[in-house]
């Protein structure tokens, strides 16, 4: 796991928005070659019982730690619907996150910076917008459901029984975080636990989303704050978070940049297993070691008694 964390890592730090202009890595395998990507049938992937004992499944091994997802197209023309994460090393069935990259984005991107946050435990599933690669945003609502859909579809037919079925996480960056705030809002029973990074810009977005989630069985609200003037909304989200039963928190990561960088990477970790605690498939989640203090600051906001 030390390995996947550095490689993951690197990848972050060479996916920095520092620089939206240079050139980005394409997701490869660690020698940079093409890497045909095979599904794991449910037999290979499934425990066995030997003389009525259980039986440990290999890990899980074979693959890069990023995978795109595509679907087959006319011509040798794939459609790409976007990049999963590979949780190397696993032995037992992971929970799935989804993640929502912002405008001018790229969903590999999205994908290595999650896959920090989360110490390299879950599948992280990250759907392409809409547009062209330099352009990639989000339509509408039903536009993006369908782009989800498809990506997970894409990911289960590769991964089959090693993605965990029930709840997920949902992720969202700037406009990403408005749509993930609209799917979860349709659908909280799916959808409990969220993150939405960096949309104060819309704060309508992050509390009308609130009530119905709330009503369908929204637990948990992390909001991720990395620009001045983004605490303000934010805490107001939380606050009315708290007042409907959920419990919410606000991580000020303090970089006063739009982007989720190294900082914001390290600062949203040190709230996630928060996050995920007691959400079903989280149970053997261990946050990233670290020697020092993690950078930024959190704002609990709990649900009354």
């Amino acid at each position: 796991m030390a390995l996947i964390a550095s490689v993951a890592l690197a990848f972050v730090a060479a996916c920095s928005r520092s620089n939206p202009g240079r050139p980005r890595p394409q997701a490869t395998s660690a020698d940079g070659s093409t890497v045909a990507v095979t599904p794991i049938s449910s037999h290979a992937a499934a425990d066995s019982s030997v003389g009525g004992q259980h039986v440990e499944r290999a890990p899980l091994a074979s693959h890069p730690w990023i995978v795109e997802l595509v679907e087959p197209g006319p011509r040798h023309s794939p459609t790409k619907l976007g990049f999963v994460t590979v949780p190397l090393g696993a032995r037992e069935a992971r929970p799935v996150m989804i993640a929502l990259h912002g405008s001018g984005d790229r969903p590999e991107w999205a994908c290595g910076e999650w896959f920090g946050v989360v110490n390299a435990f879950p599948f992280i599933v990250c759907p392409r917008g809409t547009g062209s690669e330099s352009a990639l945003g989000w339509s509408h609502l039903a536009d993006t459901r369908a782009r989800i859909a498809k990506a997970l579809t894409a990911a289960r037919a590769i991964f089959d029984e090693w993605m965990a079925q029930g709840p997920m996480v949902l992720a969202g960056f700037s406009r990403g975080a408005i749509q993930a705030a609209l799917i979860a809002q349709e659908d909280p029973k799916t959808y409990p636990r969220v993150v939405l990074s960096e949309s104060s810009f819309d704060p309508d977005s992050a509390i009308k989303f609130q009530q119905p989630w709330v009503n369908g069985g929204g637990q948990r609200l992390l909001l991720s704050c990395t620009t001045l003037g983004c605490e303000g909304p934010f805490r107001n989200a939380a606050r009315n978070a708290a007042k409907l039963g959920a419990s919410a928190r606000v991580n000020i990561a303090g970089t006063s940049q739009h982007g989720i960088w190294d900082t914001v990477i390290q600062s949203i970790s040190r709230d996630w297993p928060w996050l995920v605690q007691g959400a079903e498939g989280w149970n053997a989640y261990t946050p990233r070691a670290t020697e020092t203090p993690l950078p930024g600051r959190t704002i609990a906001f709990d649900s009354p008694p």
